[in-house]
């Protein structure tokens, strides 16, 4: 009945090439020139899964049509045990045959239908709302669209937390090969076997004969973005099928279905139940698909197989299988047999030796053997390995297997700033603009990217403006731009400014820019509010301009008492500090000498600023004539009891004539 085998898990998302979806009556299904999978469409088992090979493998034709998932006519055999708050369920409809009889099943809320090359089907359970979504991605053995992915996204849309497990039995069927023994790491496994995730391989492959294979199938466990189950088990498939979630195993037993004398494996998973609150998801997603072996035939029959690429990074080097199938079809017990790996440049051998040695191999059996490896960083891009047997009684042979080095994001990048002027004592422009242009030349998608402006106490991120931007992604060979507007710290100055570019997996690119400031005179002026006018008030504001580090001043004021008459003084906003009113004297005003003395103020924190007032003056204006009113023994100082220089002029006047 049933059969299949080329697996991968993975919670992800992704879509396919060169697909195209077709719909029967009883199926809906999405396939390319390489696999097909389809969905029953009909009334009973609404919803299960299925997987045929299409094309498959380019290099061959014996694996066209047949199937790796049993589905024919329509599927029913494979199925998905939703395990919620300790009572089971089966995704989609139930069914009254042998392959989960007796479960409830979902309400079809929506589908089956397909939409942009994917099949997608959502049921509801109580609270719970799962929806099942089919596609096809690249295999990591092959690099080709050659995988089946099954994503199952569980949401709980209800007001109380729920406990949610996800069991999925695969029908796995090999051509016509319904009892394909399993290849795991270094081991053939034709009987039950379970391993939890502590224990479990990157991958695991199922093929029927070296010399001649129908179809190879893989399941890809550990790596990329799959997840790992829980838990699997590799068993016959009339067990599985009895049971909605756990089952006795016997290690050792072979994969008899139950009740009868046919063997029929099949693979199950766990992912074991889990709390998920109010609004909140699991999604779990598994690959099925072909698998890619390289083939050595002779005498010493080789087959070799590993990752299609490996990426490493400043922070991660992926780590990959290598196993090495090897068959003696020599008539004699071969013996002292010599296993050699050969690495290239840019791999480096993490566990297992490279030098094997077996003391016999007898004729018609098949060894495993397995490595892991991984990139050293010193290059990358293709790469050639291979392994060489020799021995007594066997006939050399060897086998080479590519695969690509995948190195991280590489950033580069140049920082430019606008020329900064000096217009009426002011900068300009003010902000000015700092641009930061940069791209990737690496191999990889450059995620996670930030870039932070270090402005080396020359200048800072203007008001509004942040020093530190997250940026879109950036794919191999783009370009992109980010800038800040930044306004100076200090003038007469020359340095560098300099921003920094991360991402995840690679080494940051620190890029400089010089930037000239240029000085701006510091000086206190006072400003007129109106024309002065015989016989009516008069104001003047004393500003200080570009201050820095400012906190106190004293000054004595002279002005014609003639002319005018000075009423009082007020503080201006340097001495107002966050809403609130700083230390401040008016001084001592002596009409008959036409001088204020003792004028100043002391804020608690430092002022930096390019304008402010410090106090005012109040006249009323009594004379004619043509006057000045001036500053005697003007001082500024900073935090550290410095004098702050600056530049200082008389206010000239002249009055016009008005009413008294």
């Amino acid at each position: 009945m049933r059969r299949g085998i080329i697996l991968g898990l993975s919670l992800s998302i992704g879509l396919f090439a060169a697909a195209f979806v077709r719909s029967e009556p009883a199926i809906l299904a999405v396939e390319n020139q390489y696999i097909k999978v389809f969905i029953n469409n009909s009334p009973e088992e609404t919803g299960r899964l299925a997987v045929d090979v299409t094309g498959g493998d380019p290099g061959r034709s014996d694996d066209n049509g047949k199937p790796l998932i049993y589905g024919h006519p329509k599927p029913w055999t494979s199925f998905t045990t939703l395990r919620i708050d300790g009572r089971d369920y089966v995704f989609g409809r139930s069914t009254t045959k042998r392959s989960g009889t007796g479960l409830p099943g979902g309400e079809i809320t929506d589908g089956p239908k397909a939409d942009q090359n994917q099949l997608i089907m959502t049921c509801r359970y109580g609270q719970v709302s799962v929806t099942q979504t089919l596609d096809i991605t690249r295999s990591p053995s092959t690099g080709s669209w050659d995988t089946a992915r099954i994503r199952y996204l569980i949401q709980n849309r209800g007001g109380t937390a729920t406990e949610i497990g996800l069991r999925a039995l695969l029908d796995t069927m090999l051509g016509t090969n319904d009892g394909t023994p399993f290849r795991i790491g270094d081991r053939e496994v034709n009987y039950e076997y379970s391993c939890d995730s502590a224990t479990m391989p990157d991958f695991w492959q199922a093929f029927d004969s070296l010399n001649h294979p129908a179809v190879i199938a893989q399941g890809t466990l550990k790596g990329g973005e799959v997840t790992t189950p829980d838990r699997i088990i590799f068993t016959n498939w009339g067990k599985a099928a009895d049971q909605p979630w756990d089952f006795p195993i016997k290690p050792g037993t072979e994969f008899l279905r139950l009740g009868e004398d046919e063997l029929d494996s099949a693979v199950v998973m766990y992912w074991n139940p889990r709390r998920i609150e109010p609004g909140g998801q699991l999604t779990v997603t598994i690959d099925y698909g072909l698998g890619g072996i390289t083939f050595a035939p002779g005498k010493t029959y080789l087959g070799i197989t590993a990752p299609a690429e490996l990426n490493f990074s400043n922070d991660r080097q992926d780590r990959g299988t290598i196993v090495l199938y090897l068959e003696n079809r020599g008539e004699a017990k071969a013996k002292n047999v010599r296993i050699a790996l050969n690495l290239p440049q840019g791999l480096k051998l993490v566990s297992g030796s490279s030098r094997v040695s077996l003391e016999e191999l007898l004729p018609g059996l098949t060894k495993q053997l397995s490595w892991e490896v991984q990139p050293d960083g010193s290059y990358q891009g293709k790469a050639n390995f291979g392994i060489g047997v020799s021995g007594e009684g066997l006939e050399n042979n060897q086998v080479t297997r590519s695969l690509q080095i995948v190195g991280p994001p590489q950033f580069h990048g140049e920082l430019t700033s606008t020329a900064i002027k000096v217009v009426n004592n002011r900068w300009d422009p003010y902000p000015s603009m700092l641009t930061f242009h940069y791209r990737n030349s690496g191999a990889t998608v450059a995620t996670g990217v930030r870039a932070v402006l270090n402005g080396n106490n020359l200048v800072e991120p203007a008001e509004g403006e942040v020093a530190e931007k997250f940026l879109d992604d950036l794919a191999p060979g783009a370009s992109a731009v980010v800038s800040w507007r930044i306004v100076p710290l200090r003038g007469g100055v020359t340095g560098r400014i300099q921003a920094t570019l991360t991402g995840n997996g690679a080494a940051p690119l620190s890029v400089t820019a010089d930037l000239a400031i240029p000085a701006l005179s510091s000086k206190v002026v006072m400003v007129a509010s109106a024309p002065f006018m015989q016989g009516r008030p008069a104001s003047l504001d004393v500003y200080c301009y570009n201050l820095k580090d400012a906190i106190r001043f004293v000054t004595d004021l002279t002005y014609d008492p003639a002319q005018l008459r000075l009423v009082y003084l007020s503080r201006g906003r340097f001495l107002v500090e966050d809403g609130k009113l700083s230390a401040w004297t008016g001084g001592t005003i002596d009409h008959s000498s036409g001088r204020a003395r003792g004028i100043g103020g002391t804020r608690t924190g430092l002022f930096d600023g390019g304008a402010e007032v410090l106090f005012s003056l109040h006249f009323m204006v009594i004379g004619k004539g043509a006057g000045t009113i001036g500053f005697d023994n003007f001082k500024m100082y900073n935090s550290h009891g410095e004098e702050v220089i600056l530049d200082q002029a008389p206010f000239q006047y002249r009055i016009e004539e008005g009413k008294l």
